[in-house]
């Protein structure tokens, strides 16, 4: 049984807003080049030089706005074929707006400190658990074991300052989500994030429960007493939410790293937003130049 339900604008103002915000994010992050001198990653590599935390951070970033990317693309293309048509399902879109909250959650977290030395401190943290993990990925003995002097290496090589527990790996993705919703401008309650997150994690790895709670259930024939054929649509507004609350932390990532790179975050956004308009598709009738003296091509109600 095929069911086919249009979206309401609503909801597709909503998705735009995200895709083309993505976009904005991705220009401000390749634009922005190396940190500049005296900024506080310059602070910082004086004062660790070995593993660039600027190089971190941006990797971090990077992959989160790739997976919103990916779902933009998909979604809300730049450009259309007039009879083409998207199905929206549950898991992909969960699953990727999750990959990218849990990328940004911790660049936001690495930079939520104004204390150079804390940066340095979070670094080494997200560092161990990198290694940690590439070591659980090896089968071979041999590389296990590679994999783990690198890990003592770079915990001896802070020893003098930081202490073993100091430098411990998070907990994991859920810890450093609920970690990064203390930073400033980032209106997403741990609790919230945590709830928003299981509904991911469970619509991403196949769960039931996601299946029931996260989609709406229409019944068909009854093929046996009490069993009836079903079509489940996926909650339109559970969506909106988990991708929103993605590009939040994905947004105040990439407003930190510009801050920490020591780039005028004011005109890297209006070089990103003059980029946009000139990619966006309008709709018919909409003057390209009218656009560009509005003050936000992101506001609800646009042409965009």
């Amino acid at each position: 049984m095929a069911i086919r339900i249009p979206i309401d604008e609503e909801a597709v103002r909503g998705w735009v807003e995200v895709a083309h915000g993505s976009r904005i994010l991705q220009h401000c992050l390749r634009d922005a080049g190396d940190p500049r001198p005296g900024s506080p990653f310059a602070q910082v590599s004086g004062l660790y030089p070995f593993e660039k935390v600027s190089d971190r951070a941006r990797a971090y970033l990077m992959a989160a706005i790739e997976h919103l990317i990916f779902w933009a693309d998909l979604q809300a293309p730049l450009k259309f074929h007039p009879e083409q048509s998207t199905e929206v399902t549950l898991r992909p879109s969960y699953t990727l707006a999750r990959a990218s909250l849990e990328s940004a959650a911790q660049a936001v977290w690495l930079m939520d400190t104004t204390d150079p030395m804390e940066c340095i401190r979070r670094h080494i943290c997200l560092m161990r658990w990198d290694l940690q993990e590439l070591r659980k990925s090896k089968l071979d003995i041999a590389e296990k074991a590679k994999a783990k002097v690198l890990e003592e290496d770079l915990v001896h090589r802070v020893s003098e300052v930081f202490g073993d527990a100091q430098v411990r790996a998070p907990q994991g993705y859920l810890d450093v989500i609920r970690s990064a919703c203390a930073a400033d401008g980032l209106t997403l309650e741990p609790d919230d994030a945590e709830r928003i997150w299981r509904a991911a994690s469970g619509a991403a790895h196949g769960k039931y429960w996601p299946t029931l709670e996260l989609q709406q259930v229409i019944p068909g024939e009854e093929y046996e007493p009490g069993q009836f054929r079903s079509v489940r649509i996926p909650n339109v507004d559970g969506i909106t939410e988990v991708l929103r609350a993605a590009h939040a932390m994905a947004q105040v990532g990439v407003l930190r790293f510009l801050d920490y790179s020591g780039i005028d975050i004011a005109a890297s956004i209006a070089s990103a937003h003059e980029w946009v308009g000139e990619v966006i598709p309008l709709k018919e009738g909409v003057d390209r130049q009218e656009l560009r003296r509005r003050s936000s091509l992101l506001a609800p109600g646009g042409d965009t």
